[in-house]
């Protein structure tokens, strides 16, 4: 009698242990493995060029401050130098007519020039005396202006943005029998603004 043999009886059984993660062979585990390594690494470099490129661009930002910063610091010490030279052009007085009106012509040109850089005069007629902005080299007695007025310029201030290039010299008004009121000095930072008893 002919035996009749089943095909899942010549079947190979697995061994134990032959079959990784997943149903997966050794290989096949360790091959990924190896893989989610180098993706790891791959994020890992690709983090730190982030990084490098963040810092590069903080670096350039820096760099262009601090050259704005030089720039602005020398302009600043070129013009307080020139300053005198344009108060000459200022106060300068020639009985001929033609010659005043080229005078002034130079005089408006360099003011425009400095204007395109931020620097320009600071008006001062009628204003109330600042210390942080002006030095009161004279006083005069007045009814008509209240004490502490600049009533005058004896040398023009100049403003570069909102910093003193160079503080005003003025006159201010002083109330007939008194003394000439002027702003107290600005307080330090934190410290509440005092007036001329120093109270707060």
């Amino acid at each position: 009698m002919t035996e009749i043999r089943r095909p899942s009886d010549d079947a190979a059984v697995p061994a134990p242990g032959s079959e990784g993660e997943g149903g997966r062979t050794p290989a096949e585990t360790e091959e990924l493995q190896a893989l989610r390594a180098e993706a790891a690494q791959a994020a890992e470099y690709l983090d730190l060029a982030r990084r490098s490129k963040a810092d590069f661009i903080n670096y350039q930002d820096r760099i262009r401050r601090e050259r704005a910063q030089w720039g602005r610091e020398t302009l600043r010490e070129f013009i307080q130098e020139f300053l005198p030279a344009l108060d000459s052009f200022t106060w300068a007085r020639f009985e001929e007519p033609t010659l005043m009106e080229n005078l002034h012509l130079v005089e408006r040109e360099l003011l425009q020039t400095l204007a395109r850089h931020d620097i320009v005069p600071m008006e001062t007629a009628g204003k109330r005396f600042d210390p942080s902005y002006h030095e009161a080299v004279a006083s005069d007695v007045t009814s008509e202006k209240p004490p502490g007025t600049i009533l005058g310029e004896v040398r023009r201030g100049w403003m570069q943005g909102n910093q003193v290039l160079r503080p005003a010299r003025v006159r201010i008004a002083k109330a007939p029998g008194g003394e000439a009121e002027a702003e107290p000095p600005p307080a330090p930072p934190g410290e509440p603004r005092r007036d001329r008893e120093g109270k707060a």
